[in-house]
């Protein structure tokens, strides 16, 4: 481990010398950090100028140190989330495109050019890492979107319900996250993942603004996946998902928040008025067909409405100790 302490301590000269230097370097921390999530950046650059604010009022030593460890930590934790962030968008594409190829290879008469070009276009995709990997395959995406549309348009009938689920799916999944704000898509039900949710939820909190959380656990899931297969319990999942998507107004955002749960964030006044919206449509009798043999099994969920709290991470405790009580 290398000391800074005994250059502190050192002639004033030289001290002088080695406080500048380091205030250079930690100035160029701040204006050169990777543009993350906008909040994160903010506390890397906030902790950054508390440590050369100290510098400046010669604090002690021991103090200076104390904070030059919490910025490196800070630091740290920066980096490894930016890039988590940065591959957001990569991972919210590959699962758009993931459900399109599912979407389009179910239109029974569709062209087979295009179901090939989709393919590669999404094989291409899987093995992308960085964001600047895709920007070549968008022109390429968005010609192969439009012979799905001309497609679609000489065979209507079979199309437009595939259309409508992918209208529905995309644009909804999160109105309030655009571009580089997006969260990673939940590749089973196409809503945004539980980090996604967290930040929604987070900020409501925060606001105060009208709303309530609906946790939604899909029940039996567990067994069924054990019983028929993981791609039956995926098929409830979307299921259970399209149906919720359809019925609740585009004000109301989806997440999946992990296993057989699904959280609605609902912007109602009142909490009967959340019930009175939600409880027809959990009583709906929904079900999906196992295949071998061919059986259906019914779909049904437990609830609850949760209001925000002043601690969002209180909120959460009590959305997964619902989650996970039998």
């Amino acid at each position: 481990m290398i000391s800074i302490r005994s250059y502190l301590q050192a002639d004033r000269q030289t001290e002088n010398a080695l406080l500048q230097l380091v205030q250079v370097l930690l100035d160029g921390i701040e204006r050169h950090s990777i543009e993350g999530a906008p909040e994160e950046l903010a506390n890397l650059k906030g902790t950054t100028r508390r440590v050369i604010e100290a510098l400046e009022a010669h604090e002690s030593p021991d103090e200076l140190l104390a904070r030059a460890a919490l910025a490196m930590d800070t630091l740290k934790q920066h980096n490894e989330r930016a890039v988590e962030y940065l591959r957001r968008p990569v991972a919210e594409l590959q699962a758009k495109i993931k459900l399109l190829t599912a979407a389009i290879t179910s239109v029974s008469s569709a062209s087979s050019e295009n179901i090939q070009r989709l393919e590669k276009i999404k094989s291409q995709m899987l093995s992308s890492v960085e964001v600047k990997d895709i920007r070549s395959l968008r022109k390429l995406l968005s010609d192969c979107l439009d012979g799905v549309l001309a497609e679609a348009e000489r065979q209507r009938a079979q199309s437009d319900q595939a259309a409508e689920e992918l209208h529905r799916s995309f644009p909804r999944a999160n109105p309030n996250m655009t571009g580089g704000e997006a969260s990673s898509l939940d590749p089973v039900t196409g809503f945004p993942t539980r980090a996604a949710a967290e930040e929604i939820i987070a900020q409501a909190c925060q606001d105060e603004a009208p709303a309530f959380i609906v946790v939604m656990v899909i029940n039996q899931l567990e067994t069924v996946n054990r019983s028929f297969g993981r791609h039956v319990g995926d098929a409830i999942l979307q299921r259970f998902g399209t149906f919720m998507r359809q019925q609740l107004p585009a004000v109301d955002q989806l997440f999946r928040w992990g296993g057989p749960t699904v959280v609605a964030v609902v912007r109602r006044k009142k909490a009967l008025d959340v019930r009175t919206a939600v409880e027809p449509l959990l009583v709906q009798r929904l079900t999906v067909k196992t295949g071998t043999p061919d059986v259906q099994v019914p779909i049904s969920a437990r609830w609850t409405v949760l209001p925000l709290m002043a601690s969002p991470r209180l909120l959460f405790h009590k959305m997964d100790s619902f989650a996970q009580c039998d």
